[in-house]
């Protein structure tokens, strides 16, 4: 029988609570930090702020719903939730498609950009830590086992 620990199922696992638990004790101030909102003030869940990143990856295309439950691996009915408490959260609003008057395009607000910028600065901040001691070599060799990790998994 083989050791769990010596599986990469086990360690990647173990990585991602490691990576969580850093984000959460060492951003901590940044996670519970509130984004003004014209006079109220709003949380950023960690969901919706991977929408917005996406969102402003993916923002010289048309975003529709559909892309949340493709890009992010959730469900019809999550995505569904996510994209009506970032509409009423002020950080999306809704516009019909170009090509479809039904399909509903999503469309980032001055607030969201906001919010992204904020993200993006503490996100810079977290890979510079997680980089940290790393050779530029291995980081590549790190990377190209990632990927055929997912091709063997698809």
């Amino acid at each position: 029988m083989f050791d769990a620990k010596e599986t990469i199922v086990y360690n990647i696992r173990n990585l991602s609570l490691h990576i969580s638990h850093y984000i959460h004790h060492h951003d901590e101030k940044f996670m519970k930090h509130e984004f003004e909102n014209d006079g109220r003030k709003d949380q950023v869940s960690r969901l919706q702020g991977m929408a917005i990143g996406f969102m402003y990856t993916n923002r010289d295309k048309q975003i529709i719903q559909k892309d949340f439950e493709k890009a992010m691996f959730i469900s019809k009915s999550t995505a569904s939730g996510l994209v009506n408490r970032m509409v009423k959260n002020g950080l999306v609003y809704t516009s019909p498609s170009a090509e479809d008057a039904r399909v509903k395009c999503l469309n980032l607000t001055s607030h969201a950009m906001d919010v992204m910028y904020e993200i993006d600065k503490q996100a810079t901040k977290t890979e510079e830590a997680l980089r940290r001691g790393i050779d530029p070599d291995e980081l590549k060799v790190f990377f190209k086992v990632l990927n055929q990790i997912k091709k063997n998994t698809k």
